[in-house]
């Protein structure tokens, strides 16, 4: 990464030098190869002339330790880097070389200490000052590596190396742009260095280019196998192309090697959110948080962890940090604007989400969140408009597609509804839980446009692509309980419910289907079951009723229509079903009473006015009941039908 400080006229040094007269030239010509394994060797000989080296051993013995931190062996770079200072405690060269020989055994703090001796030491060499920006910038501190970057080209303009970190830091603060050119600028000036790639690829990282980020971090990492940041940049990448277990591996590696860097924490928590692993990504954007409390990206995912993991208040805290940390950064309003959400404080998740959409324009999911959040708001034409623009960016997403279709349902956009969740049904490809979705919702809207041959299909299809879910078998039964297939529609709500026992609507369904079947105990003893799952549902309680007094069991029944109207008192459905009972149990001056009651609320409820009407005629109230009777026919004509007269 770095260039090493020169053997300054090393040769002329040990020929002139009469304790050196034995030392064979080919040792100080390899001590000083470019090829770390003659480097070692020959820098073995030099030293193994021992005192004989005198006051220059200490150049053989930076040498040397170059090569191995070249050749992975930094505990003995350590070792001959510490000898040489030994030997000239005033060289500042060797001084970065133990700074990079305690890098590489992941000390900073230690190494920091090592390159500023050298920067005092030698305070007109950017070679210090280059190291000691790279090590701010492993520790999070774009803006102390820009300023030492910017030193070391005061000192030397045409340092291709201090151009490739200065880019660095700039990427770390924002500024693609201009880092792309400190690269660019480095490779004018004839570097070889891979690092270039990895600026390439993370300013292709900062544009959202996955694919060209993928690229050049691969091509850096073939030249540096075992970069912990290269390794890091590559797992954001393949994360967001979808290699979810390629950037969990690439992260983790990072994080052998680096093991105080934040960054391939956060890399990995990004995954691990990907993967669903809440609990993992939670732990590692903790821990880098800890390794460094100033990195924005790791309060945004353990802000989303913690938003999965269900715990809106600590989220909230979370994205608020990030949000201080990078101000224009569109991902910390993104998930603030969740963690509102959860709070049900639905205006400042609004605010929060525009501000995101404004900070990234170009990015489909935030106007896809924006949405969702105005369709929760019940401000459909700009929930509308919103997904149109995330679809602008993305049209075959099926997601998209079948999030609008909800928007449109909700407009009575029918046609529009139905084009779009084919589109989904044909773009899900192997995303067999979006196509499952996307094949009931179709077979809902082909139901409301009078097409039930197209709905049952649909539903049969998604049955055979998830048979072990109830939701398939509850939607075909409806259908076939519109269609009069009543045992196949009680048949398929069996199903459902024998997959799941607490799914409600199937209970819902097949209630009515034995309603229809005339077998109201069967329907009463569902409703009896909903009523377990959720005792206090005054539409159940009212259903209960009506099923038993159908059933002849009006007087229990009674109080279950009691119980509903203490719940929701005035609902005329529930006074109806009340009068029905009492109608059912001869007691006539009860049930007009509950009528009365009824149609106050429903003028026009064709059940109170025909029953009604049978307990007036019950009464001795022939003209009124007539007319009450008259009237409910009117209204419902098939009335009679429906009361079994």
């Amino acid at each position: 990464m770095m260039r090493r400080r020169a053997l300054v006229s090393l040769f002329a040094l040990l020929t002139a030098a009469p304790a050196l007269a034995d030392a064979p030239p080919p040792a100080v010509a390899a001590c000083e190869s470019h090829d770390p394994t003659q480097a070692l060797a020959g820098c073995g000989r030099l030293l193994a002339a021992g005192p004989d080296m005198g006051a220059y051993g200490f150049e053989a013995y930076n040498n040397h330790a170059l090569a191995e931190l070249r050749l992975h062996q930094p505990e003995a770079a350590l070792a001959d880097a510490r000898a040489g200072i030994a030997l000239n405690p005033e060289n500042g060269g060797i001084q970065v070389t133990l700074a990079r020989a305690l890098l590489a055994l992941h000390r900073p703090k230690e190494a920091l200490a090592a390159v500023n001796q050298a920067v005092s030491l030698v305070p007109y060499d950017p070679t210090p000052l280059i190291l000691r920006g790279e090590i701010a910038l492993a520790g999070g501190d774009w803006r102390a590596d820009l300023a030492d970057q910017n030193a070391a080209l005061a000192l030397d303009p045409r340092d291709s190396a201090a151009f490739l970190d200065r880019a660095l830091a700039e990427l770390a603060g924002g500024r693609a742009a201009v880092a792309l050119a400190d690269a660019d600028e480095a490779e004018a000036l004839g570097s070889t260095d891979p690092r270039v790639h990895l600026v390439r690829g993370l300013g292709a990282a900062a544009a959202r280019d996955w694919p060209g980020a993928l690229t050049e971090e691969t091509l850096f990492l073939r030249a540096r196998p075992d970069n912990a940041l290269g390794l890091a940049a590559r797992a954001e990448a393949r994360a967001h192309l979808g290699d979810f277990a390629g950037a969990l591996k690439d992260a983790s590696a990072a994080i052998a090697l680096a093991p105080e860097d934040a960054g391939a924490y956060v890399d990995r928590s990004f995954a691990e959110l990907r993967l669903e692993d809440f609990p993992a990504a939670l732990a590692d954007a903790t821990a880098a948080v800890a390794r460094n409390p100033h990195d924005a990206a790791a309060y945004t995912n353990r802000a989303l962890a913690e938003e999965a993991l269900d715990r809106p208040d600590a989220a909230l805290a979370d994205a608020s940090r990030a949000i201080t940390l990078a101000p224009d950064n569109a991902a910390g309003y993104d998930a603030r604007a969740t963690a509102e959400a959860m709070k049900n404080n639905l205006g400042a998740a609004l605010a929060d989400e525009s501000q995101a959409v404004k900070l990234a324009p170009d990015y489909p999911g935030y106007y896809q969140k924006r949405a969702l959040i105005e369709l929760h708001q019940n401000q459909l034409q700009a929930a509308l408009a919103d997904m149109n623009s995330a679809i602008a960016f993305a049209p075959e997403e099926p997601r998209l597609r079948i999030q609008r279709a909800a928007i449109e349902d909700g407009l009575g956009q029918l046609p529009a509804e139905l084009k779009d969740l084919t589109v989904a049904v044909d773009k899900a490809g192997s995303a067999t839980d979006l196509l499952y979705h996307a094949l009931l919702l179709r077979a809902g809207a082909y139901q409301q446009t009078q097409q039930p041959g197209l709905a049952l299909a649909d539903a049969a299809h998604a049955v055979t692509l998830n048979p072990d879910a109830p939701q398939a078998y509850a939607v075909r039964a409806k259908l076939e309980q519109q269609a009069g297939r009543l045992d196949a529609s009680i048949a398929d709500d069996g199903k459902a419910i024998a997959l799941d026992p607490k799914y409600i609507p199937a209970y819902e369904d097949r209630a009515v289907s034995y309603g229809m079947r005339h077998l109201y105990a069967e329907a009463a003893a569902d409703e009896g079951r909903i009523l377990a799952l959720r005792p206090k549902s005054a539409p159940d309680l009212n259903n209960r009723c009506w099923f038993l007094s159908l059933a002849g069991q009006a007087r229990a029944g009674l109080a279950y229509c009691h119980q509903a109207l203490t719940l929701n008192p005035g609902d005329a459905a529930t006074l109806d079903s009340t009068g029905f009972a009492y109608l059912k149990l001869h007691d006539d001056k009860q049930a007009i009473g509950y009528y009365d009651q009824a149609l106050k609320a429903d003028p026009k409820l064709a059940s109170s006015l025909y029953g009604r009407g049978l307990a007036e005629r019950e009464s001795g109230d022939d003209e009124a009941a007539k007319a009450d009777l008259a009237l409910a026919r009117r209204y419902d004509p098939r009335i009679d039908q429906e009361f079994g007269h």
